[in-house]
């Protein structure tokens, strides 16, 4: 959106208005909107089109400050925040306070930039909701529950494949694979089932020091 107030031959005058607003550290959306119109925010405006333009234009920065695509308040704007936020909504900004804002301000932000931080940051707040359902879905076992998992496979383990313990090798985890393979159970190696008959009894505390076992 565009509105020339001034004649053409008073660009200079403008680009001296925005030389002057650009040293503020800050700016109110009623003067961001009057220097957005080509107009001085500290002179009266009598023209009535631009009393129009540069009201509706500070409304729509008023209502969006606060926001995260326009941080700050009504009455404390960062003019570098201004050039994305004009640019993501659509708000024609003159090259001449582009330039002026560009030079004036380290910190100005391309609107690249900013979509860029926050199209990852909703990526992310969808990875943690996916993650969230997921474990929802299918939540971990309680420590009762694991405990009575472990002692079914340390039991079954020792009770009907004579696993002991006390043996520097052992048969029982061969024949646990080997049964598993027959009944068309789907299996594993013969190291998981060692390691997993290696966690229940670190956790169960098992064996107790007086056990000898007499498996294989």
């Amino acid at each position: 959106m565009s509105q020339e107030w001034y004649e053409e031959e008073e660009d200079d005058l403008v680009e001296g208005i925005y030389r002057v607003w650009c040293k503020m550290p800050f700016w109110t959306a009623f003067e961001s909107s009057a220097l957005i119109h080509q107009c001085d925010p500290s002179e009266p405006i009598d023209i009535p089109s631009a009393q129009k333009f540069v009201h509706r234009t500070r409304t729509l920065i008023e209502r969006h400050c606060g926001t995260e695509l326009l941080p700050g308040s009504p009455d404390r704007i960062s003019p570098p925040d201004l050039l994305p936020w004009a640019e993501h909504m659509g708000v024609w900004i003159n090259p001449a306070l582009k330039e002026c804002i560009r030079g004036s301000y380290s910190n100005v932000q391309t609107l690249p930039e900013a979509a860029l931080t926050r199209e990852a940051l909703l990526a992310r707040i969808a990875e943690l909701e996916a993650q969230k359902q997921r474990l929802e879905a299918d939540p971990a076992p309680n420590a009762r529950e694991r405990q009575s998992l472990l002692k079914l496979v340390l039991g079954m383990a020792v009770a009907g494949y004579t696993f002991n313990p006390r043996n520097s090798r052992n048969t029982a985890t061969r024949d646990i694979v080997t049964d598993l393979e027959r009944h068309q159970i789907p299996t594993v190696t013969q190291e998981t089932v060692l390691s997993r008959l290696r966690t229940a009894m670190q956790e169960l505390d098992w064996p107790p020091p007086d056990y000898d076992g007499g498996g294989q």
